[in-house]
């Protein structure tokens, strides 16, 4: 069994065991045996690393890398190719762009990040293929996507016995189950020898499930650094859970392509790239909805309120979520939506997480639907309709 977040500190402490015990040993010749200090530091070392070996192999089948192609138009000239490194397996097209994602379900369903499979101008890559750890290379469709979360959906082909071969897919862990200051680490598999897998600590945690009105505040902070090529691989736990998937920095430009910070990373929570993959899947979109107005679970809100006497003193209802926030202009606040209600229904939908909340939008896409309100005790119908999220409603910190 995997141990739980102790390894980083294990080494650290193996690390500080082993300086002491040599700083008070003589010098000795090169080929004198350890001395027992130096063989009992070590054994705590030894431990800790196979710690971290366990967690990586447990991970590994569900992390491959993601490249994207660009057709080749006849007549361009292959000078100042490798024949090798540089070759693509489909005639007409060389690779483009490389990235990590991770294998999502059973089903073949692998999520990566949007950015790596478009080009310059905003369109979606004709070509996506996904490598396996132990090279086994899967065709690939471009099932839906979704810009504002940078968050796209593939379904890979299975082989030829109807396997996929060494992959599994991930072991999804909570975000409610992370502190400040615990062991995580960043796992993806770039082109190339750039594979990475940095431990690192917490930094800090979501105040948001919902990215509706805040980006950034929606996302797991990790202290390791990883190259471009390693986003949409996975933050796990030291139990080899997946509780994150990583991605750029958030940006108000559409088509910028941003990349990877020096001094943080950032993860999505596992669950809302599930919960929001599910409804992609169903919707095969490639556009972000919305309505207006951006969500706090109970507990969200009792955090962000910090006073439980005032939490308990609100009326709530007996589901739902509590509006934080309203943009205006806006379907929800043509509808009258107000901070400080709470929707509790969304069509026939009964929103008890920020999840179905998020689903709903994809469901319901384009259409105008009933939900219900909660104000002052008092539960009301209004009629929203869910439209393209315009560009100046993104927001970051």
């Amino acid at each position: 069994m995997i141990r739980p977040t102790v390894v980083v500190l294990t080494l650290l402490g193996s690390l500080v065991m082993l300086r002491a015990a040599a700083a008070t040993q003589p010098p000795v010749a090169a080929a004198t045996a350890p001395t027992p200090q130096a063989q009992s530091a070590a054994g705590p070392f030894d431990t800790a690393n196979a710690d971290l070996r366990a967690v990586n192999a447990a991970v590994r089948p569900a992390v491959v890398t993601v490249t994207a192609y660009e057709p080749v138009p006849e007549g361009v000239a292959y000078d100042g190719r490798w024949a090798i490194a540089d070759e693509s397996p489909y005639p007409g097209f060389a690779r483009m762009n490389v990235s990590s994602g991770f294998v999502a379900s059973a089903d073949g369903t692998v999520l990566c990040c949007y950015t790596p499979l478009t080009f310059p101008n905003g369109s979606l890559v004709e070509r996506v293929d996904v490598e396996a750890a132990d090279g086994s290379r899967f065709d690939a469709e471009l099932v839906a996507a979704e810009p504002t979360i940078n968050l796209a959906v593939l379904r890979i082909k299975p082989i030829a016995d109807g396997s996929f071969g060494s992959l599994s897919p991930i072991v999804p862990g909570s975000v409610d189950d992370l502190e400040i200051g615990d062991a995580v680490f960043a796992v993806a598999d770039p082109f190339g020898s750039s594979r990475t897998f940095a431990p690192g600590v917490i930094m800090a945690l979501p105040t948001a499930a919902c990215y509706q009105a805040d980006l950034t505040g929606s996302f797991i902070h990790g202290s390791m650094a990883i190259a471009p090529g390693a986003v949409g691989g996975i933050l796990v736990n030291g139990a080899g859970q997946t509780v994150g998937m990583l991605v750029p920095p958030p940006s108000t430009d559409a088509a910028a392509r941003p990349e990877p910070q020096s001094h943080v990373t950032l993860a999505m929570q596992v669950q809302t790239a599930l919960g929001v993959a599910e409804a992609l899947k169903t919707k095969r979109s490639t556009e972000s909805p919305w309505v207006g107005f951006s969500v706090l679970s109970a507990a969200e809100l009792r955090r962000k309120m910090n006073d439980q006497a005032a939490f308990d003193a609100l009326v709530k209802p007996a589901n739902g979520l509590y509006i934080d926030d309203v943009y205006d202009p806006s379907p929800a606040s043509a509808a009258g939506v107000k901070v400080g209600d709470w929707i509790t229904t969304m069509n026939t939908t009964t929103i008890h997480g920020v999840v179905d909340f998020q689903q709903s939008l994809y469901y319901f896409a384009g259409a105008q639907v009933p939900a219900r309100i909660f104000r002052d005790g008092k539960e009301m119908t209004i009629t929203l309709r869910i439209e393209k999220r315009p560009a100046e409603a993104n927001r970051v910190r």
